[in-house]
C-alpha cells in the first residue's frame, strides 16, 4: 500500500508519522511545495523582531531527519499539479528542475493548510515591500529585504496566531 500526503508542516508530517506507527509495510510519501517541512510559525514574528537570531532555531526537523526516524520519503519543493482520482495518480512537478513525473497512490491525504488573503492592491505583485508571514521562506524574504533596505516603519494587516 502507498500513502501519499500533499503538504507537510504540522498536519502532513503528523499524518505520515501516525501512518508509520500504524503500519510498517506501507510506502509513505509526502510532497510539499515549500522548502521546510517542520517549523514554528508562531516564532516567525519573534525572528522578524530580532528576538530569535537564527531561523534554524525555528526549523527543528528536516526531510532527512524524518526519513531516518519514520522511513517516510519527503519531497520538498515539489508541487502536485494534477490528481486523477480514478487512476489514483498524481502529476508532480519538481520546482527546482522543472521536471514533471507521475506517481501513484492507494490512499491520498490533503494536508495543504490555509491560503493567505492578500488585499488589493498588494495582490498585484508589483510591490517589493509587501510580504505574507506564513512560512520560513517568507521570513527569509523579509530578513533579506530588511537587511538591504533597512525600513524604519512597518504596517501589519491581518492577524492570527
Amino acid at each position: 500500500m502507498k500513502i501519499s500526503v500533499i503538504g507537510s508542516v504540522a498536519s502532513g508530517t503528523s499524518v505520515a508519522a501516525k501512518a508509520r506507527r500504524n503500519t510498517e509495510e506501507a510506502e509513505i510519501v509526502v510532497y510539499d511545495q515549500g522548502k521546510d517541512i517542520s517549523y514554528s510559525v508562531c516564532g516567525i514574528p519573534y525572528q522578524i523582531g530580532g528576538e530569535v537570531e537564527n531561523l534554524d532555531v525555528l526549523t527543528p526537523r528536516n526531510a532527512e531527519w524524518f526519513k531516518k526516524r519514520y522511513e517516510v520519503d519527503i519531497f520538498t519543493e515539489h508541487r502536485v499539479s494534477k490528481i486523477n482520482h480514478e487512476k489514483k495518480t498524481l502529476e508532480v512537478q519538481d520546482l527546482v528542475s522543472g521536471e514533471i513525473k507521475e506517481d501513484h497512490y492507494d490512499v491520498l491525504v490533503f494536508a495543504t493548510g490555509a491560503s493567505p488573503f492578500t488585499p488589493p492592491p498588494f495582490n498585484q505583485k508589483q510591490y517589493d515591500n509587501a510580504f505574507q508571514v506564513r512560512n520560513i521562506q517568507d521570513a527569509r524574504d523579509i530578513e533579506v529585504f530588511t537587511a538591504i533596505e533597512q525600513p524604519k516603519k512597518a504596517l501589519i494587516i491581518g492577524a492570527g496566531f
